[in-house]
């Protein structure tokens, strides 16, 4: 072995390689060092000397935790002046460190994300409700908006506090103390002297950063002591959770610490993450096309559910692909316990800091090609092709990010949501410019966002798993058959696993508990049964399984024969190598070595269903167990409702929870549109205002809905109550926020907080069978559960949980827990159809009654808030709120500007508002370009809405009026699409000298089949092919020429 000296960049005297630094961007400033100086280099500055390495080979080896442990470097010793002893910042020998590891690994497991996911779709929604209310002009800051999103999730998931962020117009200060503090905390390491005077205004201001991040996190630790809530976020574990392995709790000061490190950890790198990802995509038109395709493919609902933010693979690809060039936490220390030789010619000494220099790794030319620095997403597409430690951007092994499945499921949801939403354009060529401060972002990233104009739906109900609390049950089958239930978990999915079997099997009267695989490694117990919950990493068992394994490999018969066992292996296909490796091992070794196995081997896949495969291996498993044992246990697995009812005499009116900024108004006029041969109806409602609102053309009216009384009468007759009780609302899940806890409600009144007539969830469809006591019908509930019968029956069918209650009268399911199992109550909106130039106290809105034939067969479907609205008179009240129109939808700041208007229907609305606007215009004397208008209608004498008003106007000049109609006797169909053939030739040419198109209606076909014959009269006109003409339609919208607000017809 020839040892060799580790390279290192010519020195500058005492400064050494100082000078090589560029002071705002010193990573930078080492990769290109890197690419000089190859795979491992030295580098000294007056305070420290650090080795390098970036190639895989290199890092493969000081990945290796029996060689090497994680070193706190200079930059996060600074850090623990306000970090402390928390997880990032803590050595592996430290007692805190162990601790809060095993206490939280749990909260942060794959398990776990359920119950953040409703509160991260919380988080998400506000970002794209701010989005949605941009004007034309403005443009997105990526980074900042992006700092927002992350801080306030993890303050609401972690804490369940709120830092508002989207509601300031300023950072929260949290997070203003937090970046002084990080850069003061990276700005110390390139002075010559730190305790120079000259720097005593700075460490002035750390200190008094310091000093409110404290008292924020203080005041947020004392008032959830205070109040006594639990919960099931990051602090309830903290205050409550005990070490696993000594029984140990935090102190307050190591919670404080550990706050403070996931604030700042769990949105400072996710921000980045994000922030990347969105540039990589607009510099990248095509593989922004294909992830967009991916999210509106995969996030039908108008919520994304937990389920559909796992199947976003490509997304998930795009992500890793953003860390693969910029890994937001850039690099990790590491020091060799002992003496030791790196790649068979480099000699490290004991203690001496080696760093990993993260994006020269990922850019390691042997490992990823010679394309190394473009962005290609599909490098992901199959992980387990990438060798083991070639891919590091959460740090390593049990040092490695324990938040890494929160992040990537936020980031997953939020790039989901966004490119569902909103076409990104890149609107000032811009130059990437990364700002380095612990983390990576790129600096001055602005984007602009268009709107799709795709309604938001209402915030989930939280995913509750079974409390860990102590709750006395009543168990009537206890039969104490012991139950061992053993985790090798590194990231907390199976240990929750094994939580939650404990639970089950409890109640089913099990002596249950659950242990790690080290605790009974060469101690299996033989009376009973052992169920084995395991991962495996990299093909390796997890940290609390490494001796168990190890044991089972080399153990005799003697020691396994008698054992009873089922095995359920936690993993990712991703990893197709060494997927199910160590569950399998597991399995298969003490199978061959005499023990019996009760149920066949369970498989978890994190990118596939593994809600529903787990559901599977479960239930074999209580009826395997209960057919070999003998036993009746027949528990219920259901979760008991939460919310409970007390039932009194006279109460207070409780008001609806307004996540918006609602008003009340006065009707003033609601009259029918339609004429009286029509058997539809359009209303026209006219609506005071207060004072202090004000609206513009094109904006929306919110409003906040009744559900109709013979709705709420079906209710009422299934669960025998009557409407004028009052009650009484408690409940121990503080997340039921649209209802009104700890208020005394009517039951009517109480039944406008929830919606009564979307689909049935496949959980309220497990919710009513677990309460269905008639067998027969128990079974056909279970069947609709089925993948497919579940789309064919249910969803296309729109079948309601109230039309299955009717026809499953077996069903006992109480009301309390009906309740809480229904959505929150979500506000429609309508297009205001007047202008305020007219009226700025009054707006009108123009509304198709919904009612026809229920799809799923069960009498009539009535739309919720158009009927609530139809049957409003004069003088009522309504809440609601106003919507800014959304970017684009709006009349050209240049009244002189062409404008095209296509509305058919209801459609017609806003552009009743901008022919107001423009006859004011005209009035006052400014001159008008041409507008045209598209209307389009059965015929004149049943459905023409506005008809003298539209006419009257096009005599003033106002306006040209081009009408279709669809259902003329003895006539052919003609819709809007077909005069905008008619009249291509004007249309096209007034659109390239600048007209403005605006398009109001369905969206799923009307919409669609104008621009397809928008895109062949082009092509037709100009002799080009159909693609080039979709790319002067995309040009002409991207520029804010052509804008949309349509809907799912």
């Amino acid at each position: 072995m020839v040892i060799k000296e580790i390279p290192q960049p010519k020195t500058d005297g005492d400064l050494g390689n100082l000078l090589l630094l560029n002071k705002e961007k010193p990573l930078q400033s080492l990769m290109k060092i890197a690419d000089q100086m190859g795979e491992i280099f030295k580098f000294e500055t007056p305070n420290q000397v650090t080795r390098y390495v970036s190639s895989q080979r290199l890092v493969k080896e000081v990945c290796d935790e029996s060689r090497f442990d994680k070193n706190i470097g200079p930059a996060l010793k600074n850090v623990r002046s306000f970090a402390g002893d928390g997880l990032f910042t803590s050595w592996s020998y430290e007692k805190n460190w162990k601790k809060a590891h095993n206490i939280l690994l749990p909260i942060f497991s794959q398990q776990a994300m359920k119950g953040y996911h409703a509160m991260m779709v919380d988080i998400a929604m506000q970002l794209i409700q701010k989005w949605e209310r941009l004007n034309a002009d403005e443009y997105i800051d990526v980074p900042e908006d992006m700092t927002r999103l992350t801080l306030d999730t993890i303050g609401l998931c972690g804490f369940n506090y709120r830092f508002n962020s989207f509601y300031r117009d300023q950072p929260h200060p949290f997070i203003m103390s937090m970046v002084r503090a990080l850069d003061e905390s990276m700005s110390q390491l390139q002075r010559v002297n730190p305790d120079d005077p000259s720097y005593k205004e700075e460490k002035f201001q750390l200190q008094k950063d310091i000093q409110y991040m404290n008292g924020l996190v203080d005041k947020i630790i004392a008032d959830r002591k205070i109040n006594g809530e639990q919960g099931n976020d990051l602090l309830a574990h903290m205050l409550n959770g005990k070490d696993p392995e000594t029984g140990e709790v935090l102190d307050d000061e190591n919670i404080r610490y550990q706050m403070i490190t996931f604030l700042i950890a769990g949105h400072e790198t996710t921000s980045g993450l994000l922030s990347f990802a969105l540039y990589f995509l607009v510099k990248n038109p095509h593989i922004l096309h294909k992830a967009t395709e991916e999210a509106t493919r995969v996030l039908i609902d108008p919520v994304p559910t937990y389920r559909q933010v796992k199947q976003l693979k490509y997304i998930t690809m795009v992500l890793n692909e953003s860390l693969r060039l910029w890994p937001t936490a850039p690099a990790f220390s590491l020091y060799p316990k002992e003496d030791t030789v790196l790649g068979g010619e480099y000699l490290l000494k004991q203690g001496e800091e080696i760093k990993v220099l993260i994006p020269q790794l990922h850019r390691d030319k042997i490992i990823w090609g010679e394309d190394v620095e473009e962005f290609r997403p599909e490098r992901f597409e199959n992980p387990s092709k990438i060798p083991q430690h070639a891919f590091k951007p959460f740090g390593n092994g049990q040092r490695a990010c324990i938040g890494q499945q929160f992040a990537i499921h936020e980031a997953t949801l939020v790039l989901g949501m966004m490119l569902k939403h909103f076409d990104f354009y890149d609107h000032e060529n811009y130059e990437l410019d990364i700002k380095e401060t612990l983390t990576l972002k790129p600096e001055g990233l602005t984007v602009k966002a268009v709107s799709k104009k795709i309604p938001l739906g209402s915030i989930p109900a939280p995913y509750r798993e079974q409390p860990e609390k102590n709750v006395c049950k009543v168990v009537d089958n206890v039969h104490n058959t012991p139950l061992l239930v053993l985790h090798g978990s590194n990231m907390g999915t199976s240990e929750g696993i094994a939580r939650e079997l404990v639970d089950i099997a409890l109640s089913k009267g099990f002596a249950a508990q659950a242990a790690s695989l080290d605790s009974h490694a060469g101690n299996l117990p033989k009376k009973g049964v052992v169920l084995i919950i395991s991962a495996s990493y990299n093909g390796n068992p997890p940290d609390n399984a490494k001796k168990f394994v190890e044991w089972l490999e080399k153990a005799s018969e003697h020691e396994v024969k008698g054992v009873h066992y089922a095995v359920f292996g936690c993993g990712d296909k991703s990893w197709a190598t060494t997927y199910q490796k160590v569950p399998f091992f597991i399995d298969e070794q003490l199978a061959i070595k005499g023990a019996e196995r009760l149920t066949e081997r369970g498989e978890g896949d994190a990118s596939d269903d593994f809600e529903e495969a787990y559901e599977e291996w479960r239930e074999q498993l209580w009826n395997d167990l209960a057919d070999y044992f003998n036993l009746d246990i027949k528990g219920n697995e259901t979760s008991a409702s939460t919310l409970s009812f007390e039932y009194v005499g006279s109460g207070a009116v409780a008001t609806l929870t307004k996540v918006h900024p609602t008003f009340t108004a006065q009707v003033d006029k609601n009259k029918e549109l339609q004429q009286p041969c029509s058997t539809r109806s359009t209303r026209h409602l006219e609506i005071s205002l207060p004072s202090n609102v004000t609206y513009k053309e094109g904006d929306h009216l919110g409003v906040i809905p009744i559900n109709y009384p013979e709705l709420v009468n079906r209710v009422l007759t299934r669960f025998q109550l009557n409407g004028s009780h009052f009650i009484r609302l408690t409940s121990d899940n503080k997340k039921l926020v649209h209802l009104p806890l700890g208020r005394t409600v009517s039951i009517n009144e109480l039944l406008q907080f929830v919606e009564l007539q979307e689909p049935v969830t496949r959980n309220q469809l497990r919710a009513m069978a677990a309460k269905t006591v008639c067998p027969p019908h128990k079974l056909e509930l279970e069947a609709l559960l089925e993948k497919h019968v579940y789309k064919e029956q249910v969803l296309s069918r729109r079948l309601t949980m109230l039309e299955l209650l009717e026809r499953y009268p077996a069903c006992e399911m109480e009301f309390s827990n009906f309740v809480e199992l229904l959505p929150a109550l979500r506000p429609r909106y309508y297009s205001i159809s007047s202008s305020p130039r007219v009226n700025d106290q009054k707006l009108s809105i123009t509304v198709g009654v919904v009612e026809d034939n229920a799809w799923s067969g069960n009498g009539k479907y009535r739309g919720i808030a158009s009927t609530y609205l139809a049957q409003l008179k004069e003088g009522d009240s309504i809440t609601c709120f106003i919507s800014n129109s959304q970017s684009g939808f709006e009349l050209p700041k240049n009244p002189k500007t062409p404008i095209i208007m296509v509305g058919p229907g209801t459609g017609i609305a806003p552009f009743r508002g901008f022919l107001q606007a423009r006859k004011s215009m005209k009035i006052n004397g400014e001159s008008l370009g041409e507008a045209h208008l598209y209307f389009g209608c059965r015929s004149p004498k049943e459905d023409y809405l506005y008809q003298e008003e539209l006419e009257q106007t096009q005599k003033e000049g106002i306006v040209t009026l081009h009408t279709a109609f669809s259902r003329m006797k003895d006539q052919p169909k003609i819709y809007v699409q077909h005069l905008i053939k008619q009249d291509a030739e004007k249309v096209i040419n007034l659109l390239n000298q600048g007209a403005h198109l605006y398009i109001c209606g369905d969206g799923r076909k009307m919409a669609p089949d104008l621009e397809n014959t928008l895109i062949k009269c082009y092509a037709n006109i100009h002799n080009v092919s159909e693609q080039q003409a979709s790319a002067w339609l995309q040009q002409l919208e991207e520029n804010l020429y052509y804008s949309k607000d349509v809907w799912a017809g």
